[in-house]
């Protein structure tokens, strides 16, 4: 007869126990609804108009009534759809959630359906605007293929700029914070990858001028980063805290494949020219260069020294401008002119001066002539990319630079990062504009 040991015999002893703990909608019910269900049932696409990101909407339902009766799980529209005894099943489109996570909505339910929530997780309303007090850090930003739109990060939304016009949308979403912004070749879709740390990571697909969200999908534990689209526009790649790289299909938003090379958090991805490589940066010190159709890894592209932050790819050539926490720029070929040896260097092209602080942006000219370099420091300093040269210093910025980007005419850079402000300079290093690309309210200060 086979003995159990006793620590194996204590956990058998309480299992009837741990299975009835309460269940709590903050610890239990929340996560799955913000991981299975939030995608579909926000703001911005709000389907059956059933509004999951909070209690409040939870409770209210939406076109098939209350999503639950408290006390009685099996008269409850969200058991219903959960198990399939109401069509579609739900997730929609996604697998089916396992016994054991419905069975925590069916005893939650069951003994009485409480909000155990904090006071301030119900206190944001994602149907309304964000109200802001003070511009807020500004992690993402791009602009469009023709030079008309600026799409800027918010708290919890997107703000879409005009050039030189103002505000011409705010596209609410999910995630606290976006983390990458990008438009795909032809301009008509934007996707922007973020999320809320240590809760979940979150792709957005949106048609821009119809101003409306194509697709949310919820994925991971924690945050995302670095998206950017396939030549084609077919394809969005990022990485992530979980250390992943993930393929998604631009139409769909559904996820093609999932690649774990990394060791660490992955701040940045970029294809090459054709589509058919990946090349990937991350806190490991890695510039890694994938296959992008098989996921197989080919090779680094540089030598392993500090950890990345970010690349970039030449609008022209299959090189690559990787920064991070080493401070120095340096531009890499993704082809190895020679077989490669221990600690070789073969594939790079050009190093350029170590910046003031760790390295968080970069971003080279439509041309491939200029290279622009953001830090947690100082200025945004512009080079010569083929030799090296400084050629221009853009200041005034208050705390680090999160986004570089050169505007499609060739004739500008745009930057942002802490201070909340967006600034246009010309390629001397002149500034042209600056503006907060938030609405910000005026705090009334009472008279006694």
């Amino acid at each position: 007869m086979r003995h159990l040991s006793s620590s194996s015999a204590v956990l058998l002893a309480l299992a009837p126990v741990l299975a009835q703990e309460p269940v709590s909608f903050q610890k239990h019910i929340r996560p799955i609804l913000t991981r299975q269900c939030q995608a579909c049932h926000q703001p911005a696409s709000k389907q059956s108009d059933l509004l999951l990101t909070t209690f409040a909407g939870f409770r209210t339902g939406g076109t098939k009534g209350a999503a639950f009766v408290a006390g009685d799980p099996e008269k409850s529209v969200v058991i219903a759809y959960l198990t399939g005894v109401s069509k579609p099943q739900m997730p929609f489109g996604g697998r089916p959630l396992p016994d054991d996570q419905i069975d925590l909505f069916r005893r939650w339910i069951k003994a009485g359906a409480n909000d155990d929530s904090p006071a301030e997780t119900e206190s944001v309303d994602l149907s309304k605007p964000t109200v802001y007090r003070a511009p807020p850090v500004i992690t993402a930003l791009a602009i469009s293929p023709d030079g008309k739109l600026i799409a800027v990060s918010g708290y919890r939304e997107i703000l879409l700029h005009e050039d030189g016009k103002g505000l011409a949308a705010r596209l609410p979403g999910l995630s606290d914070r976006i983390h990458s912004l990008a438009f795909s070749p032809d301009g008509k879709t934007l996707a922007a990858v973020g999320g809320s740390p240590a809760r979940f990571g979150e792709v957005q697909i949106w048609d821009v001028a119809a101003r409306k969200q194509l697709k949310s999908t919820v994925v991971t534990n924690d945050t995302l980063f670095g998206g950017s689209f396939s030549p084609d526009g077919t394809r969005i790649v990022l990485g992530g805290a979980d250390k992943s790289i993930r393929l998604y299909d631009a139409a769909t938003g559904k996820e093609i494949r999932k690649i774990d090379h990394h060791e660490d958090w992955v701040f940045g991805a970029t294809f090459g020219i054709d589509g058919k490589r990946l090349v990937t940066v991350s806190r490991d010190r890695a510039a890694k260069l994938t296959d992008a159709n098989t996921g197989m890894f080919l090779e680094n592209v540089n030598l392993l020294k500090e950890g990345l932050n970010a690349v970039v790819r030449h609008p022209r050539k299959d090189w690559v401008l990787i920064g991070g926490e080493e401070r120095i720029p340096y531009l890499y070929m993704m082809d190895r002119p020679r077989a490669m040896r221990i600690a070789d260097d073969s594939t790079l092209i050009k190093k350029f001066e170590k910046q003031d602080g760790p390295i968080l942006a970069l971003a080279i000219s439509p041309n491939g002539k200029l290279v622009a370099v953001g830090s947690a420091v100082g200025n945004v300093n512009v080079y010569n990319a083929e030799t090296g040269d400084e050629v221009a210093k853009c200041s005034g910025h208050r705390g680090g630079i999160y986004a570089v980007q050169f505007h499609p005419d060739g004739q500008r850079l745009i930057t942002a990062g802490f201070d909340g402000m967006v600034r246009s300079y010309d390629l001397g290093g002149k500034l042209l504009a600056e503006f907060v690309p938030v609405p910000v309210e005026k705090t009334v200060v009472s008279q006694r």
